[in-house]
């Protein structure tokens, strides 16, 4: 095993990395931390070095899958079922739906359960086709990677990462399953074990759970959400049979209109096991005969197996306008102002904070660039909607020059030390910046002109005080020409001696 073919194997994006910070441990699940994307243009050499530091358990490393050109070689589903029995799952995935899945425990004790291609195809076609076979399987609220299927990369965007297994190498507890459901703790036999199961991109196109093949053999259940099409075929969870039926009365509803009730007590015979009983039945039509019947998304049985997506586009389905959209994970350029991405649909979007806090904006910026409206929540809703968001929010790191105060200090080294230089301590009311003894003195008005005409309105000039005192700067009092005069100073900025160095230049023949 080389660290070269963890590399290869789980290729992703180049210009970025993820690291994953503990704040504290508190059990299995999901483990409260910070995750971080650190904005970095990736060699080969670089790239080794990262995965041999996760290797060797120094810095947990998170790829993100999705590449510059939108294609990927990997995706995955995140599960996060506690406690998960790791071996159950490999045996419904491998074995009974014939998936050539990886599952390997996630760090917080979950699974990730990995899907590899021998050759790149697009993230949307990645993403799309897990998140089918996961709602079908009853894992619809998985977390589906690459989250996006288009980065937003002028803008600063860089995708979501996913933590890597193996950290630490073969002691870690992020390891990988065989098809037995046993452990795999040798590197060889993981990087082996992978490569046997990577598929084809035509492969993958037709890849499907062999519970949505049974559900589309049944008539009555043609041009139903797919929740419910899993679930007739799978079964409804114990004590989740009365939302079921109603459910399935809502479909029965929007297709059978003249017999509907007629075929909630047929479904009821045909898909509950055991049937409820007649009173029952009865209570869960008397409340379809509610006008404002709707499904239950948000509810179990079927939130477990959502596909809005798909749903959508289903003839009794919620409809192009019904429901929430599915919101992905958000992430935060560390900027100054911020610039936040989310996942609206599987569509990448960009928001400023005021669009994220403000539903009304929210709906119209997606308006513009999705084309289509997400219905209004009530207000203690949209708080909590953001809230949820917010508590697993990742960052993207900026380099200092992309920040505002970046900026300013890049501008102000320019105005000491590019433009016209005084030479005597008289022409600083001409405009020009004097240095002396290791200070450079200049007029706030003058600074004020120069950043105006530089296109930064960033800092007022109360900002620009502060920030001068902040770099040792301060206020100082002269007498140019009979005339009192204020003005403020900085350290002298360091300054190239030498000249830069010149190529060899060799005549050579053409």
């Amino acid at each position: 095993m080389t660290t070269k073919d963890f590399a290869e194997l789980f290729s992703g994006l180049r210009l970025a990395y993820g690291s994953y910070r503990p704040n504290e441990d508190n059990g299995p699940g999901k483990q409260k931390g910070q995750y971080r994307v650190v904005s970095e243009d990736i060699d080969d050499d670089r790239l080794i070095e990262l995965w041999d530091n996760h290797l060797r358990g120094v810095e947990s490393l998170g790829i993100v899958p999705i590449r510059e050109d939108n294609s990927c070689v990997w995706g995955a589903i995140d599960i996060d079922t506690y406690p998960l029995k790791h071996d159950a799952l490999v045996e419904r995935l491998v074995k009974r739906n014939e998936l050539p899945f990886v599952v390997a425990r996630s760090k917080s004790g979950g699974a990730h359960v990995f899907c590899f291609v021998s050759e790149p195809v697009s993230a949307s076609t990645m993403q799309t086709k897990l998140k089918e076979i996961a709602s079908a399987l009853g894992y619809g609220t998985a977390e589906i990677f690459p989250k996006q299927t288009k980065l937003l990369l002028e803008k600063g965007d860089r995708g979501n990462i996913l933590n890597m297994p193996y950290f630490g190498g073969s002691s870690s507890t992020r390891y990988c399953h065989n098809d037995d459901g046993e452990g795999i703790l040798d590197l060889d036999e993981f990087i082996t074990h992978c490569k046997s199961k990577q598929i084809t991109k035509r492969e993958l196109e037709n890849l499907t759970a062999k519970a949505i093949n049974t559900a589309d053999s049944d008539p009555d259940l043609e041009g139903s959400p797919p929740c419910l099409r899993s679930l007739c075929v799978m079964g409804f969870p114990e004590g989740t049979r009365n939302n079921g039926l109603f459910d399935l009365g809502v479909f029965a509803r929007k297709k059978f209109q003249d017999n509907w009730e007629r075929k909630v007590e047929e479904f009821n015979f045909k898909y509950m096991k055991p049937p409820l009983g007649a009173q029952e039945v009865l209570t869960v039509i008397r409340a379809l005969n509610n006008k404002d019947y709707q499904y239950k998304c948000n509810d179990q049985p079927i939130a477990a197996f959502c596909n809005s997506s798909i749903c959508r586009t289903c003839d009794y389905g919620v409809g192009s306008s019904g429901g929430m959209p599915q919101f992905g994970n958000l992430q935060k350029q560390d900027s100054t102002p911020p610039i936040w991405f989310l996942d609206v649909e599987g569509h990448r979007i960009e928001l400023t904070t005021e669009e994220l806090q403000n539903q009304t904006k929210f709906q119209r910026r997606c308006m513009d660039a999705l084309n289509f409206m997400p219905p209004s929540q009530k207000q203690n809703n949209w708080r909590n909607i953001i809230q949820q968001l917010l508590d697993a929010v990742s960052i993207i790191e900026v380099p200092k020059d992309v920040s505002v105060e970046g900026q300013f200090e890049e501008l102000l080294e320019a105005f000491c030390t590019e433009r016209a230089q005084a030479q005597s301590r008289d022409e600083i009311l001409l405009g020009k910046p004097w240095t002396e003894e290791g200070k450079t003195y200049f007029r706030l008005k003058d600074l004020l002109e120069y950043f105006s005409r530089q296109q930064f309105r960033e800092y007022g000039r109360n900002h620009i005080a502060a920030r001068l005192r902040e770099m040792g700067g301060d206020h100082h009092f002269f007498h140019i020409k009979n005339k009192g005069v204020t003005v403020w100073y900085i350290p002298e900025f360091a300054s190239q001696d030498s000249g830069y160095d010149l190529p060899d230049m060799k005549d050579e023949p053409f």
